[in-house]
């Protein structure tokens, strides 16, 4: 009799759900790198949304097929990287970008006697427009006016009521449909804060390049400095999951009494 019985049909689903990641065990990636790229991959797709609660240990090593201590793992890479975050009695998930540990994340400008305090974000303008070759290579967009079109941003960031930081954001419209000078003040503290938080949109990833130059013009203003003054330039590139590239930031640091520290801890891949 060909007809399957009743626990046969009621295990049907799991297996299915393991044979992927059991046929890898013989690929030369790591298991547990592969269950992260998993748990990625659902982020990506809006299972768990930021703020909530990923289900624990036990239902994740089913669902994937694997030990608990391949999922304690992937999900320790996962924290170590900010995507997300454990509470106590509570459970591991998924970072939200307006907490105080999320904002230090990706702003690193530090007080000269080595105090962080928290930054202040204030939009000055918020406009609609075509991006740059350069901008739209970056964000992978077309080089096309229907196709590259962007807002722009200029927003300053202070640090106890002082500018600190002027940046210029390129982000592709079709990622923050209807956006508005509104939702940017309202939405949270940061701007990543907003992305995440009206556009479910996550900030994992960041690559930034930074130089010594002049001042600009709007930079000076914003400092209360002259253009033959030293700011740092810092461009950054934000990426979302499975790097896809979100927003292009061009930064102008007033370093007079900051400057810019980068702590990395060691992790292994």
């Amino acid at each position: 009799m060909n007809a399957l019985t009743t626990k046969q049909r009621n295990t049907q689903p799991a297996r299915r759900l393991r044979r992927p990641l059991h046929a890898a065990l013989h690929a030369a990636e790591p298991l547990h790198r592969q269950v992260r790229e998993q748990i990625i991959r659902s982020l990506a797709e809006g299972e768990w949304k930021p703020g909530e609660v990923l289900p624990n240990e036990s239902k994740l090593a089913d669902r994937f097929g694997v030990s608990i201590s391949t999922i304690r793992a992937a999900i320790g890479h996962l924290v170590a990287a900010r995507v997300l975050a454990r509470k106590q009695g509570v459970g591991t998930f998924v970072s939200l970008h307006g907490e105080r540990r999320s904002i230090y994340q990706f702003f690193h400008v530090v007080r000269n006697d080595g105090v962080k305090a928290l930054p202040v974000s204030e939009v000055l303008f918020l406009k609609r427009g075509q991006a740059d070759d350069a901008t739209a290579d970056l964000l992978q967009l077309p080089r096309k006016a229907s196709a590259a079109q962007v807002y722009k941003i200029r927003n300053v960031l202070k640090v106890e009521g002082v500018p600190v930081v002027l940046s210029d954001i390129t982000v592709p419209c079709a990622l923050l449909p209807g956006l508005t000078e509104s939702i940017l003040a309202k939405g949270g503290p940061t701007l990543y804060a907003v992305y995440q938080t009206h556009f479910g949109l996550n900030i994992v990833r960041t690559v930034e390049h930074l130089r010594a130059a002049r001042t600009d013009a709007a930079a000076a203003k914003a400092f209360g400095i002259t253009t033959d003054d030293p700011v740092l330039n810092i461009e950054r590139l934000a990426y979302t999951f499975n790097n896809a590239p979100v927003e292009v930031r061009r930064s102008r640091i007033d370093t007079r009494n900051y400057f810019y520290l980068y702590d990395q801890a060691g992790t292994n891949g």
